[in-house]
């Protein structure tokens, strides 16, 4: 005998067709296991309808619903960024067909041409720069170098340790927001 079928109507019953339901109740009736399962079933259910609700925690609730919240903040972040990117993509094949299409002389072989000459002047400025600093490091007088180190030093810690606040500011801030 097939009980799966019968297992799955006790299960499914608000779904059933009277002619399926006729069926059931007489394989009920001839079932022992069946009959056991679909019992248990009404008990569990008359159980858990006969209990009574017992209130959230205020804190539960609160904590919840601010979880909620940040993560509702979260998927719009999310979306914002998908939807930045996509428009972004969009407009650069936009700008790049809009460019090939009204300026037939332009072609890939003189883009890339373009593209890397840049990267060169790029790199030879970088040489200049370091021939510059070399030069400058030969010529200056050790204490002169050496207080110039110590500003830029100076700088860029005092740079780095503005980050640093800034950052831990943040987080500060953003705890505080998930707390509430």
């Amino acid at each position: 005998m097939d009980h799966q079928t019968f297992r799955t109507w006790i299960l499914e019953d608000e779904t059933l067709s009277t002619e399926e339901r006729l069926k059931l109740e007489q394989h009920l009736a001839q079932c022992p296991e069946c009959s056991r399962l679909s019992q248990s079933l009404n008990a569990a259910l008359q159980t858990i309808r006969s209990a009574s609700e017992l209130p959230t925690p205020l804190e539960f609730t609160n904590r919840w619903t601010a979880s909620l919240a940040a993560r509702k903040r979260e998927q719009e972040k999310k979306q914002a960024r998908v939807l930045t990117i996509t428009l972004t993509s969009s407009a650069f094949v936009i700008l790049l067909v809009s460019f090939f299409t009204f300026k037939p002389e332009v072609s890939l072989i003189s883009m890339t041409a373009g593209f890397i000459s840049t990267v060169v002047q790029l790199l030879n400025s970088f040489q200049d720069a370091v021939s510059f600093i070399t030069h400058l490091f030969q010529t200056l007088h050790p204490s002169t170098l050496a207080v110039t180190i110590l500003v830029i030093a100076g700088w860029i810690l005092l740079a780095s340790f503005t980050l640093g606040l800034s950052i831990w500011k943040l987080a500060l801030k953003n705890k505080e927001v998930t707390k509430q």
